[in-house]
């Protein structure tokens, strides 16, 4: 290109990039770190958690509770059995953080949005075709 027909550089607000401004749209994180909490503060998080979750149409919600007293993890199994939003809630394994993690599944009216292998591995099941 020659040196006339050089185009104008773009203005400052177009060179950085900048997501859309869409609205309702935020990232949840799968997992809640409740250490450093006690237990009146560590309820509304674990709700907040999972209904953020629930809304969001994840699977699997981790909560980390650590191991400690065991207090964190007794509220938590609480919780979760209680909730309407949790199909079942399990420790994590071993690899995975042992007792100081719970898994939690949630429920979506009964049905299901992956399968069950026999060694009880979660397989995400195929979007239907339009």
């Amino acid at each position: 290109m020659s040196p006339k027909r050089r185009r104008r550089p773009r203005p400052i607000s177009e060179q950085q990039w900048s997501p859309s401004p869409t609205t309702g749209l935020e990232p949840v994180d799968i997992e809640v770190d409740l250490h450093g909490m006690r237990v009146h503060e560590a309820i509304p998080a674990i709700e907040d958690h999972l209904r953020r979750c629930h809304d969001a149409r994840l699977h699997i919600s981790r909560i980390n509770h650590g191991q400690g007293t065991g207090a964190l993890k007794q509220v938590t199994n609480e919780l979760l059995s209680k909730s309407a939003l949790v199909a079942r809630h399990y420790p994590a394994a071993h690899g995975d953080g042992n007792d100081g993690i719970t898994i939690a599944e949630l429920d979506y009216g009964g049905h299901r949005a992956f399968n069950r292998r026999a060694n009880n591995s979660i397989v995400p099941k195929p979007l239907p075709r339009k």
